[in-house]
């Protein structure tokens, strides 16, 4: 333990997290901060975000994703993380570095691998890190950093080839609420969807779906149902979204007292791609999900970009 108390110590610094606890369930065993930065409110928070994701973890089993490995919950003010390392043994960290968080979270992701792999677990592509890193050394295998971002790893925007508009649209399902979400949601949801990204988007009003759009039926995405039908996953996304905003009630309860600012976004990272929840305003969000957990950091990136066009709406 104290070996693995150093080695949580060495992250960190004023450019990573500021916090960090170790924890067995909701006991913290090792508790590190950063010199002048001692805040014991955070031992707290990190045992409230444990039961909350606790009570979410059914709902996960039944979407047949795999476990919630990686929870990151973004505030004004910077980030939580919360990392599994075993079943039971989590890492939670915070940070304020706004202008860092991806190489914040990038560098933990490193760090719970090397834990994982120091007790013989498989190692895990928390927030697709790994796949990132393989597809920039295949861009450029000499390991030239000023070539890795090369075409052959796209972490951008653009429609991936093989996922063409037209290719898609033959196999987007929508449903529209009873009342019509506003201006250009519809559209601006259609055109996010994408193989190689986002795979289902729900825009909120409250804990009632105003539009939700998907491609769950397009035969790129088959592979991911082996098990559930497309409608059985939209059926308990939907759960998932009316669940949320009780969710994020409890999250902005638990993390309030050590960080600035109500959430802005939450990304549930699970072995088989990730959810996320993103605020929008006057009590609307946004549900995204990819089921492609080579893309979960380009996903997250293009719910942030969504939600940015839905402001301007």
């Amino acid at each position: 333990m104290k070996e693995l108390a150093l080695t949580l110590r060495s992250l960190l610094s004023p450019e990573g997290p500021a916090h960090m606890v170790l924890y067995d369930r909701d006991t913290p065993r090792i508790v590190v901060d950063a010199p002048g930065m001692e805040e014991s409110g955070h031992e707290r928070a990190g045992r409230l975000l444990y039961y909350v994701l606790e009570e979410l973890a059914p709902d996960f089993a039944n979407l047949r994703t795999g476990a919630l490995i990686r929870t990151v919950l973004r505030v004004p003010s910077g980030a939580v993380f919360f990392y599994l390392i075993q079943s039971g043994i989590h890492l939670y960290a915070a940070t304020d570095r706004v202008d860092r968080l991806e190489e914040v979270d990038e560098a933990l992701a490193d760090k719970v691998n090397d834990i994982r792999a120091s007790i013989n677990y498989s190692v895990l592509d928390f927030g697709s890190f790994m796949s990132r890193a393989a597809r920039r050394a295949a861009a450029d295998p000499s390991g030239n950093p000023a070539a890795a971002g090369a075409p052959a790893a796209p972490d951008h925007d653009e429609k991936t080839a093989g996922s063409g508009t037209v290719d898609l649209e033959e196999h987007v399902h929508t449903v529209m609420g009873r009342v019509p979400a506003p201006g250009r949601t519809s559209e601006v949801l259609r055109e996010a969807l994408d193989l190689h990204g986002l795979h289902y988007l729900a825009y909120y009003d409250g804990s009632t779906a105003l539009h939700t759009t998907d491609i769950f039926a397009h035969p790129g995405l088959g592979r991911y149902f082996l098990g559930p039908t497309p409608r059985a996953r939209r059926e308990r996304y939907g759960r998932l979204g009316r669940l949320l905003p009780g969710v994020v009630r409890r999250l902005n309860t638990s993390v309030g007292p050590v960080m600035q600012g109500e959430l802005l976004q939450v990304v549930l990272d699970v072995e088989q791609g990730a959810a996320y929840y993103h605020v929008l305003r006057d009590g609307h969000f946004l549900v995204g999900v990819t089921l492609d957990q080579a893309r979960v950091a380009e996903a997250d990136k293009r719910m942030t970009r969504v939600g940015r066009d839905l402001m301007s709406a």
